[in-house]
Protein backbone atom coordinates (compact mmCIF):
# COMPACT_ATOMS: atom_id res chain seq x y z
CA UNK A 1 0.00 0.00 0.00
CA UNK A 2 1.68 3.47 -0.96
CA UNK A 3 1.36 6.07 1.40
CA UNK A 4 0.33 9.36 0.79
CA UNK A 5 3.10 11.81 2.21
CA UNK A 6 1.42 15.01 1.20
CA UNK A 7 -2.19 13.82 2.85
CA UNK A 8 -0.24 11.97 6.22
CA UNK A 9 1.45 16.11 6.29
CA UNK A 10 5.10 14.40 5.64
CA UNK A 11 5.62 16.66 2.99
CA UNK A 12 3.78 19.61 2.17
CA UNK A 13 3.35 21.51 -1.05
CA UNK A 14 4.75 25.29 -1.61
CA UNK A 15 6.03 27.59 -3.72
CA UNK A 16 9.73 26.98 -5.34
CA UNK A 17 11.67 29.82 -3.22
CA UNK A 18 15.36 30.02 -4.43
CA UNK A 19 16.03 32.06 -1.01
CA UNK A 20 15.22 28.06 0.57
CA UNK A 21 17.71 26.39 -1.67
CA UNK A 22 20.35 28.59 -1.53
CA UNK A 23 19.84 28.35 2.76
CA UNK A 24 19.99 24.78 2.26
CA UNK A 25 22.77 24.36 0.21
CA UNK A 26 24.88 26.71 2.55
CA UNK A 27 23.56 24.95 5.90
CA UNK A 28 25.36 21.57 4.02
CA UNK A 29 28.04 23.01 3.30
CA UNK A 30 29.00 24.38 6.85
CA UNK A 31 27.88 20.96 8.09
CA UNK A 32 30.78 19.66 6.09
CA UNK A 33 32.85 22.05 7.48
CA UNK A 34 32.16 20.92 11.27
CA UNK A 35 32.32 17.36 10.03
CA UNK A 36 35.57 18.08 8.87
CA UNK A 37 37.00 19.84 12.45
CA UNK A 38 35.41 17.04 14.10
CA UNK A 39 37.03 14.26 12.23
CA UNK A 40 40.74 16.47 12.86
CA UNK A 41 39.87 15.65 16.62
CA UNK A 42 38.16 11.86 16.09
CA UNK A 43 35.29 12.55 17.31
CA UNK A 44 33.80 9.92 14.10
CA UNK A 45 30.68 9.28 15.65
CA UNK A 46 29.48 13.25 15.24
CA UNK A 47 31.52 13.49 12.28
CA UNK A 48 29.35 11.07 10.82
CA UNK A 49 26.10 12.87 12.48
CA UNK A 50 27.06 16.24 10.88
CA UNK A 51 28.06 14.92 7.23
CA UNK A 52 24.56 13.26 7.35
CA UNK A 53 23.11 16.14 7.91
CA UNK A 54 24.81 17.90 5.26
CA UNK A 55 23.41 15.56 2.97
CA UNK A 56 19.98 16.01 4.77
CA UNK A 57 20.27 19.31 3.72
CA UNK A 58 21.43 18.76 0.09
CA UNK A 59 18.77 16.62 -0.22
CA UNK A 60 16.12 19.36 1.38
CA UNK A 61 17.58 21.86 -1.33
CA UNK A 62 16.72 19.68 -3.95
CA UNK A 63 13.03 19.11 -1.97
CA UNK A 64 12.73 22.93 -2.28
CA UNK A 65 13.19 23.00 -5.78
CA UNK A 66 10.01 21.20 -6.56
CA UNK A 67 8.59 23.94 -4.33
CA UNK A 68 7.46 21.05 -1.58
CA UNK A 69 9.12 21.01 2.46
CA UNK A 70 9.28 17.94 4.36
CA UNK A 71 8.28 17.10 8.56
CA UNK A 72 10.07 13.56 8.10
CA UNK A 73 13.18 12.34 6.76
CA UNK A 74 12.25 9.09 5.65
CA UNK A 75 9.25 10.93 3.39
CA UNK A 76 11.91 13.51 1.83
CA UNK A 77 14.41 10.43 0.60
CA UNK A 78 11.09 8.42 -0.77
CA UNK A 79 9.69 11.19 -2.31
CA UNK A 80 12.95 12.13 -4.17
CA UNK A 81 14.20 8.79 -4.74
CA UNK A 82 10.93 8.70 -7.52
CA UNK A 83 11.30 12.09 -8.83
CA UNK A 84 15.22 11.26 -9.61
CA UNK A 85 14.39 7.71 -10.34
CA UNK A 86 15.96 8.44 -14.02
CA UNK A 87 19.22 10.19 -12.39
CA UNK A 88 21.60 7.51 -11.76
CA UNK A 89 23.98 10.09 -9.72
CA UNK A 90 21.58 11.40 -7.68
CA UNK A 91 19.59 8.28 -6.89
CA UNK A 92 22.86 6.79 -5.79
CA UNK A 93 23.59 9.41 -3.28
CA UNK A 94 19.55 9.47 -2.28
CA UNK A 95 20.33 5.78 -1.38
CA UNK A 96 23.20 6.35 0.40
CA UNK A 97 21.62 9.09 2.48
CA UNK A 98 18.50 6.89 3.28
CA UNK A 99 21.29 4.27 4.39
CA UNK A 100 23.06 6.82 6.64
CA UNK A 101 19.70 7.56 8.06
CA UNK A 102 19.19 4.19 9.62
CA UNK A 103 22.84 4.47 10.48
CA UNK A 104 22.54 8.07 12.03
CA UNK A 105 20.04 6.41 14.48
CA UNK A 106 21.75 4.08 15.63
CA UNK A 107 24.57 6.55 16.75
CA UNK A 108 22.50 9.27 18.10
CA UNK A 109 19.96 7.44 20.08
CA UNK A 110 21.50 3.72 20.93
CA UNK A 111 25.25 4.91 21.14
CA UNK A 112 25.94 2.59 17.95
CA UNK A 113 29.73 2.82 17.73
CA UNK A 114 31.04 5.09 14.77
CA UNK A 115 34.71 4.11 13.05
CA UNK A 116 36.85 6.88 11.64
CA UNK A 117 36.69 5.26 8.03
CA UNK A 118 33.21 5.44 9.05
CA UNK A 119 32.85 8.76 9.26
CA UNK A 120 35.66 9.94 6.64
CA UNK A 121 33.12 7.59 3.86
CA UNK A 122 30.08 10.12 5.19
CA UNK A 123 32.23 13.66 4.40
CA UNK A 124 32.95 12.00 1.20
CA UNK A 125 29.46 11.20 0.32
CA UNK A 126 28.15 14.62 1.88
CA UNK A 127 30.68 16.28 -0.36
CA UNK A 128 30.27 14.31 -3.43
CA UNK A 129 26.51 14.92 -3.15
CA UNK A 130 26.52 18.60 -2.15
CA UNK A 131 28.93 19.06 -5.75
CA UNK A 132 26.40 17.33 -7.79
CA UNK A 133 23.42 18.53 -6.68
CA UNK A 134 24.97 22.21 -7.01
CA UNK A 135 24.92 21.45 -10.73
CA UNK A 136 21.70 19.63 -10.88
CA UNK A 137 19.73 23.02 -9.62
CA UNK A 138 19.45 25.95 -11.75
CA UNK A 139 19.58 29.33 -9.65
CA UNK A 140 19.39 32.55 -10.81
Amino acid sequence: MKIDYFREGLLKRGKINEKEIKGSLEIAKKFIERAEGNLKIKYFDVAFILAYNSMFHTARALLFSFGVKERSHFAMIKYLKEKFQNNKKILRFLEILDSYRITRHAIQYSGEFCSKIDAEEALNDAKKFLDVTKKSIKLH
